[in-house]
């Protein structure tokens, strides 16, 4: 494995004089895992950021002098437990602090309503404006809960891909059969929920989280506050249908164990990115700043051999892994005249008008032409 670690100027020269077996466009904290993870494997691989700090949208900038803020996320709690732990970020400086209150609601008559992890507190605050919605509170949180459980593979597996133009006989069998294991765990997922379950969770993935919510409480209050929960960092409103699974979304991540607990992170998201990059440094991963790609190189066969640097300089590899945007990625630094057309209109028309898809729900490609 190759363990070594750069400054700015000798990973350049390191990055002209070898073919990578991996190169990671953008040092966003999902760009850094694959490192993480590619390094740990064995592989050679050098992670190219354009800015002068690693972390894309998880960092902590000083923006005011002596102040230091994390400028886009601001909490955590969908990083997997799996990924903190094979990863080992604890020890890599990762602390995360849980928050407690969760949330604070005043209103206009002096009362307020305070939520945290403490249940008999949260029955306490609720039962002040509703006796019933008190009650029902911990039943909404025991379903949201099974409904966790249900999307947890999905959220730790490959989705099922149709792979294209592969000739072999045994890599289409090797694709049909993970294909086949994620739909049977989903199937066994979904017979273990049962059939109500089922049905009322299919209805809050669709449903706004208006629906949802007037089905489960009475009182204003509590409902507005855990509607919030439904539309921050999206542009769609409580009424909007699939509101719902943005309810769900929030309650799907963990803190130490804990489901539906999100937590601060001590030094700002900055830190998240930290541990990852110091995970993959310590795996022999080279991490480079100030290094911006300007164009993916494309051989006359339609495959990916490196990138071609703002400088000029070139870097050689036969995979490059994208933390770019979609639209980044294939319509500014793919070649063109590569993508087909029907493949170039869908890039076109995706919609990067939510907050949510440009900063919350990163997405991660894997270029390689053929």
């Amino acid at each position: 494995m190759w363990r070594r670690s750069f400054s700015s100027a000798s990973a350049l020269r390191e990055l002209k004089d070898r073919k990578w077996d991996a190169l990671v466009i953008g040092g966003g904290h999902n760009g850094l895992t694959a490192a993480a993870y590619l390094a740990r494997g064995g592989l050679s691989v050098a992670v190219l950021e354009r800015r002068h700090l690693i972390g894309g949208a998880a960092v902590t900038e000083e923006l005011i002098q002596g102040f230091k803020f994390s400028r886009c996320s601001y909490l955590q709690s969908l990083l997997r437990p799996s990924v903190i732990r094979e990863l080992e970020l604890g020890r890599h400086g990762l602390k995360l602090l849980k928050r407690s209150p969760s949330s604070f609601t005043p209103c206009l008559d002096g009362r307020y309503l305070l939520l945290g992890p403490n249940k008999q507190l949260n029955h306490s605050e609720i039962s002040k404006f509703s006796k019933r919605d008190a009650d029902a509170y911990p039943r909404y949180e025991d379903q949201l809960e099974r409904f966790c459980k249900f999307m947890d593979p999905l959220l730790d597996s490959a989705p099922p891909e149709l792979l294209q133009g592969i000739s072999s006989f045994n890599d289409r069998l090797k694709n049909k059969i993970h294909n086949s294991a994620f739909w049977a765990r989903c199937l066994r997922q979904a017979f273990s929920m049962g059939q109500k379950d089922m049905v009322d969770c299919t209805d809050l993935l669709l449903s706004p989280a208006s629906k949802v919510l007037n089905n489960w409480f009475e009182g204003d209050v509590l409902k507005a506050t855990l509607a919030t929960d439904a539309v921050i960092g999206s542009t769609g409103s409580v009424h909007t249908p699939g509101s719902g699974y943005v309810l769900l979304h929030h309650v799907m991540g963990e803190t130490d164990g804990d489901r539906g607990i999100w937590s601060y992170v001590e030094g700002g998201m900055g830190s998240v990115s930290m541990a990852i990059g110091n995970a993959a440094r310590e795996a022999g991963a080279c991490i480079l700043t100030s290094a911006e790609v300007s164009e993916l190189m494309i051989n006359d066969s339609g495959r990916v051999n490196g990138v071609l640097l703002a400088d000029g300089t070139q870097v050689h590899s036969s995979i490059v892994l994208s933390n770019a945007t979609p639209y980044k990625t294939f319509m500014e630094l793919v070649p063109n005249n590569v993508l087909q057309d029907d493949f170039i209109l869908s890039i076109k028309h995706s919609d990067y008008s939510s907050v949510s898809y440009l900063y919350n729900y990163f997405f991660f490609f894997v270029t390689q032409f053929y």
